[in-house]
């Protein structure tokens, strides 16, 4: 019996068939497996299991309460979880089913994103495949499910996902878009409709910023940043720690829904020009300051970056789906641009000195970000990357300490 143990997980692979004439020793083998390790979550995988009868149910049923916690069964096939489900066991435990099998192949690129890459199946799919960098687990994969429907229910246009699937690439989730496309790249083939696209996105995101997510399940981005600023404390010092987690810390309390990775390459434009917001894999609660903390485009940074530059402008044209340092060029101006009238739209009514003033604190903010990715590249010239860590520690402390605390100057109707 295969047993794994990683983060506080405990997953132990079941055999063929459990039944009456197995069940007790398969008991016996789970119940050492689980007397020698320590875990927070029993997890079982059934990607073997081609049988189970009554009385292997009732052996998950008496480990589950053994432990003391909630369990889960992954990998099921459909045979077998058609007996958990008419069994009525879907609804004591998870139960997931084995990712199927599918092909890219050939199969085209049409957005990218923090997690994930998005690719055309054909004219009614897309699939969204999960960055195997930054790996998410079958947990992670059913919450971004689970985190669509919710929003799609507080009248958000979301794109619901049917299937996970698994691929040459990694794990997705496969999703029913008919003809669509990127407003990123519908933007880029139609600038004169720039103004138009950047105005529906806006009325989007002012829609998502107007509704609530509840629930004991639903992150806190402000607390997720604050454990994310641990990693700065190798090169802050522990009173510039204590400004920055300061700032955070005083943010007001909200439980407004924050999408996390808001920008043109996650929204899709259908065949009727309606948009849909895609990626809702990190969808959280909190101000919405920092959500414009994390949309600030930090690319537009990266000019005056001399270490690693090459790797920052690379990953840039990536996600705008350019050849050339010449469209680079022109894809920071259209971003630019894009910003700008974004903020004019979202803090409509507001004086051009205020609008100002707010792209600077979330400019100061965005320069967390650039100092991360700084911090983050590769060790090629360790000299030469340690002077650009303290460039970009400098350029960040001189912004962020001019940010007031947010509820000073947070617009009240927002």
């Amino acid at each position: 019996m295969q047993v794994t143990s990683e983060h506080g997980k405990l997953t132990i692979a079941l055999p063929e068939r459990i039944d009456g004439a197995n069940a007790e020793n398969v008991k016996k083998d789970i119940q050492e497996a689980m007397s020698k390790e320590e875990y927070g979550t029993l997890c079982f995988d059934a990607g073997a299991l081609s049988y189970i009868s009554s009385a292997g149910l009732r052996v998950l049923l008496s480990l589950q309460k053994e432990c003391g916690r909630p369990a889960r069964v992954e990998n099921v096939s459909d045979s077998v979880y058609e007996i958990f489900d008419v069994t009525g066991f879907t609804d004591i435990f998870t139960v997931l089913k084995k990712p199927k099998e599918l092909s890219i192949a050939g199969c085209r690129i049409i957005g990218r994103g923090t997690f994930g890459t998005v690719y055309r199946l054909d004219d009614e799919r897309v699939v969204k495949v999960y960055n195997t960098d930054r790996p998410v687990s079958m947990e992670g994969i059913e919450k971004e499910k689970r985190l669509a429907r919710e929003v799609f229910v507080k009248g958000i246009p979301t794109a619901l996902s049917f299937d996970v699937v698994h691929t040459e690439e990694g794990y997705g989730l496969v999703f029913e878009l008919l003809e669509a496309n990127t407003v990123l790249d519908y933007m880029f083939s139609h600038p004169e409709k720039e103004d138009e696209m950047t105005d529906k996105i806006c009325a989007m995101l002012r829609k998502l910023h107007s509704a609530e997510l509840l629930g004991d399940n639903v992150a806190s981005m402000k607390n997720m940043l604050l454990r994310m600023s641990g990693a700065a404390g190798k090169v802050f010092t522990e009173e510039e720690m204590g400004r920055f987690r300061k700032l955070i810390a005083d943010t007001p309390e909200r439980h407004t829904m924050i999408h996390g990775d808001f920008h043109p390459g996650n929204i899709m434009i259908d065949k009727n020009g309606e948009l849909v917001l895609i990626d809702v894999g990190d969808m959280s609660t909190s101000h919405p300051f920092f959500e414009f903390f994390d949309m600030y485009p930090d690319f537009l940074l990266t000019d005056e970056v001399e270490y690693g530059r090459d790797v920052m402008d690379g990953r840039t044209k990536d996600y705008l789906h350019l050849a050339s340092d010449e469209e680079l060029s022109g894809g920071k101006d259209f971003m630019r641009a894009y910003w700008n009238r974004l903020l004019h739209t979202y803090f409509a009514g507001h004086s051009e000195e205020e609008i100002s003033t707010f792209d600077s604190y979330f400019r100061g903010m965005g320069r967390f970000k650039q100092f991360m990715t700084v911090f983050r590249l590769p060790d090629t010239d360790p000299e030469a990357k340690k002077r650009e860590v303290a460039r970009a520690k400098e350029h960040f402390f001189e912004e962020f300490d001019k940010i007031p605390p947010v509820a000073q100057w947070w617009p009240k109707e927002l």
